[in-house]
């Protein structure tokens, strides 16, 4: 039993090494220089911003000291903080990962005089491929835990990612496969990369959705834009329901000045227009704002029926204001308030959440712990009700 035991331990901590190489090392140990100190960004003295997004290229970085001693720490920062990579100095392919990604949410809600409690958790697999001088990348997440029960092809529903990206320079590239659709703020961030534990409810029902189709990303000159055509059928499950166009572009008029409190504004504007059962088209606008610890944005949308991860004909609107502060690089505290029309000819009928959110960030995304408390008034069902959230999330 021991020695299984340590067997299986052993082979954790060779996986959960920083970094492989497939090149010849030189054997003396005179000549083999000691490894002290590794560098990057995921404990750099930065903030957390509202906007960040969880991909391939923005999960590398490290840094901490190697003292020698296995302790807690420097098993955990082995472990968390770094994407394991394999690189290669001689063929087309450059660099090839793997990581599993977990997240798990226990809540508690009141309503009335009922207490219901869950425990929803993600388990997502992820394989990453830069070849060819890093011209080209392959990207794709697998979500085990997904319930895919009502799709007509399960393998592929779990795919929440599953493409090939071409760089044509640092700035542009194209996409082709299936992503997150880039349907407003947090329509088109991954869940793991969330501000708060809950999507805002214009990105739950306007934004929450898989596409597969052909895009062009890229930034240059304050500018920022991801544009492509899909087709309307979501998780990848076929192209027979028609196609759509989705847009989102951004600004950042004062990009330039230098030490200006304008200078982190950027200016979002989106669309999301194509057919399924119907035609359907979704608007939004956005402006999101960052000076030195606070964090802020807000977010309007209007549909005329829409097709988040199913299609609903309904006209809805809605909008959200997010504030921040990072007390540390470390610690957030985040405010929400949101609101919802699910149907803009009825009256009487809003959805109001106000959200306090507390995040602590080990490793940035890649351990992170987090607590929010929702509280959520019903206008139509004339009902209150309170909600704690805990979350755990980490990738190895």
């Amino acid at each position: 039993m021991i020695k299984n035991f340590l067997k299986l331990l052993f082979c954790f901590f060779l996986v959960s090494s920083p970094a492989y190489s497939l090149v010849d090392e030189p054997s003396s140990e005179t000549n083999k220089p000691k490894l002290k100190h590794y560098q990057g960004e995921i404990l750099a003295d930065e903030i957390i911003k509202l906007n960040d997004t969880i991909d391939g290229d923005t999960i590398e970085g490290v840094d901490f000291f190697d003292d020698d001693k296995l302790d807690f720490k420097l098993f955990s920062e082995y472990a968390f903080a770094k994407k394991k990579a394999i690189k290669f100095k001689e063929g087309p392919v450059d660099e090839f990962s793997g990581e599993l990604r977990f997240k798990g949410i226990n809540s508690f809600e009141n309503i009335g005089d009922s207490m219901t409690s869950t425990y929803p958790f993600d388990i997502n697999a992820v394989i990453e491929s830069k070849f060819f001088e890093n011209k080209f990348r392959f990207f794709t997440e697998y979500a085990f835990t997904r319930d895919v029960s009502d799709l007509d092809h399960e393998f592929f529903g779990k795919f929440s990612n599953l493409y090939i990206e071409q760089n044509f320079s640092n700035n542009h590239k194209m996409r082709i496969g299936t992503s997150r659709a880039p349907i407003g703020l947090e329509g088109s961030m991954s869940s793991f990369s969330l501000p708060l534990i809950n999507r805002a409810q214009i990105s739950r029902n306007f934004g929450d959705a898989i596409a597969t189709g052909v895009s062009f990303l890229g930034n240059k000159n304050g500018f920022e834009y991801n544009l492509g055509g899909y087709t309307s059928t979501r998780f990848t499950q076929g192209f027979d329901d028609g196609a759509e166009f989705i847009g989102r572009i951004g600004y950042q008029p004062f990009y330039k000045s230098e030490g200006s409190y304008f200078k982190d504004l950027t200016f979002y504007t989106g669309a999301d227009v194509g057919h399924r059962q119907k035609d359907y088209q979704v608007y939004s606008a956005a402006v999101n704002y960052e000076y030195k610890k606070l964090l802020m944005n807000v977010e309007y949308a209007y549909a005329n029926g829409s097709n988040g991860d199913y299609f609903v004909p309904d006209k809805r609107q809605g909008f959200f204001t997010t504030l921040g502060w990072n007390f540390t690089p470390n610690v957030q505290l985040l405010l929400r308030y949101d609101c919802f029309d699910p149907n803009t000819s009825k009256s009487g009928d809003l959805n109001h959440e106000y959200t306090v959110g507390l995040n602590y960030f080990v490793f940035k995304q890649r351990l992170r712990f987090a607590v929010n408390y929702v509280f959520k008034d019903n206008d139509a069902r004339n009902s209150q009700s309170n909600a704690i959230y805990f979350l755990t999330q980490f990738f190895i």
